[in-house]
């Protein structure tokens, strides 16, 4: 952008009035988190749907194993997360976080659609899985920035002492994007025959998230691009550019990776943090009705209305969260995280039986304790880390602890409940916990730090 170009938006932007301000930033946060709905609804819909597509996309002879395909799949999708978040982590810091979030909104569109129209196995053999396998890596390379560069945006438009609260909306697109796509589940489930939603009902599923997927990428075309961005872009101090990221340093190449070497504590900080809550996110909120069908022969649309509600009381749990985390700080909200998953993890898990009730209770305990993390996350993750690196500092961490936590949980469960092994995973979670609840012990308390100078 021109220094006249800078010059007219700084003089815009002053001009303004207090509830024009306040007007503008609602709507781009709304557009922001109506993207990241649908970004979400595409990512748990394969998950919802696992069951009834594997066969379609693998050799049908064994389903066990075409289903443990398919969740391999779901796996390998994250393997590109990391990948994409330094790369439009790296973007949105040069470019701006609104052209980054608009190029993961065509990618994941897209890898809907081509899953929607995908051929099967019986037609086309190995390629139906190969084409299956692209579309995920895709999504996953989409994904990796999205929600790092989202909550970066969303903290970053925050008004003064409402920037836990602003980033736990995103948790809250994340979870209106799995209740869609859990309603969308519960319909078809409840109208199609169990044979038409394996030789064609999940189709729709995914059609539906690619076609509202292209409104969505109306909307973040449209988005204001956010004051510590444009403050850093103008800036000999702070380029937004992958130059100069070390301190000291002007005028040569640096990558963004080599800059964020030097905020090696920030990085670990996100890491932690987003590892147990990645992989309780997935275990609870997105597999867990696929497990008690699996395990319990638990009906599906059982299954997925106890989760609806469960989805619904986490939507209040986690902006509450936000609220506090705004109050107290964020540090207590994670180390009270930490405690309750390492103390009730073995418990809670053990509770489901294979009926409603159970569930549902289950799901809402899991759920309240998640909750008091994703409340503040968003919001240490932006703090740690000054706004040249910021977006790729967010979702380069994330996408990895990600990666290696979330993206596993449902294969792994699985897998281990299938070789009488299921109490190794929950030594598994109740570990990953205590991995978060070190990092809060560790952690300085981040709610006082500028995002203008950086952490």
């Amino acid at each position: 952008m021109s220094n006249h170009n800078a010059a007219q938006t700084t003089a815009v932007a002053a001009a303004e009035s207090p509830a024009a301000d306040k007007g503008k930033r609602i709507r781009d946060l709304i557009a922001v988190n109506f993207g990241n709905t649908l970004e979400w609804y595409d990512w748990t819909i394969y998950s919802i749907f696992a069951p009834y597509f594997a066969v379609q996309f693998f050799k049908p002879d064994n389903p066990t194993s075409a289903l443990l395909s398919t969740l391999a799949v779901f796996a390998v999708g994250f393997v590109t997360r990391p990948l994409g978040g330094f790369l439009f982590g790296a973007y949105a810091d040069r470019a701006g976080r609104r052209k980054s979030l608009t190029v993961a909104m065509m990618l994941t569109a897209f890898g809907s659609i081509a899953i929607a129209i995908a051929p099967t196995y019986g037609s086309v053999g190995v390629l139906a899985s190969v084409l299956l396998l692209t579309a995920r890596l895709l999504q996953g390379l989409a994904h990796g920035g999205e929600m790092g560069t989202s909550v970066t945006y969303l903290v970053e438009r925050a008004p003064a002492g409402r920037r836990a609260l602003f980033g736990s909306t995103s948790w809250v697109s994340v979870v209106l994007g799995t209740i869609l796509a859990t309603i969308t589940g519960l319909i078809l489930t409840s109208s199609l025959p169990s044979e038409d939603m394996k030789a064609w009902g999940w189709r729709i599923a995914f059609g539906i998230g690619g076609v509202l997927g292209l409104y969505a990428l109306y909307l973040r075309r449209r988005l204001t691009e956010t004051d510590a961005f444009e403050k850093a872009s103008h800036s000999g101090e702070n380029p937004p550019t992958t130059e100069a990221l070390l301190p000291g340093q002007s005028g040569s190449a640096v990558t963004p990776k080599r800059g964020l070497l030097h905020y090696w504590r920030s990085v670990l900080i996100v890491f932690g943090l987003s590892a147990g809550g990645s992989v309780m996110f997935y275990t609870w909120l997105i597999f867990m009705p696929t497990y008690a069908q699996l395990h319990f022969k638990q009906d599906p649309s059982s299954t997925l209305v106890a989760s609806l509600i469960a989805q619904v009381f986490f939507l209040g749990a986690v902006l509450g969260a936000g609220w506090l985390g705004d109050r107290i700080g964020r540090r207590p909200m994670v180390i009270a995280f930490g405690v309750a998953f390492v103390l009730l993890t073995i418990p809670i898990y053990n509770l489901v039986d294979g009926t409603f009730g159970t569930l549902l209770v289950a799901m809402l305990a899991a759920l309240t304790g998640l909750a008091l993390l994703f409340g503040v996350n968003g919001a240490v993750w932006a703090e740690v880390f000054p706004t040249r690196v910021r977006a790729a500092g967010v979702a380069g961490p994330l996408s990895f602890a990600t990666a290696i936590f979330g993206g596993t949980a449902p294969y792994v469960n699985a897998a281990l409940g299938q070789a009488g092994h299921q109490d190794w995973f929950l030594f598994y979670l109740v570990a990953v916990a205590g991995i978060t609840l070190l990092t809060g012990i560790l952690m300085r308390e981040t709610k006082n730090n500028s995002l203008v100078s950086g952490a």
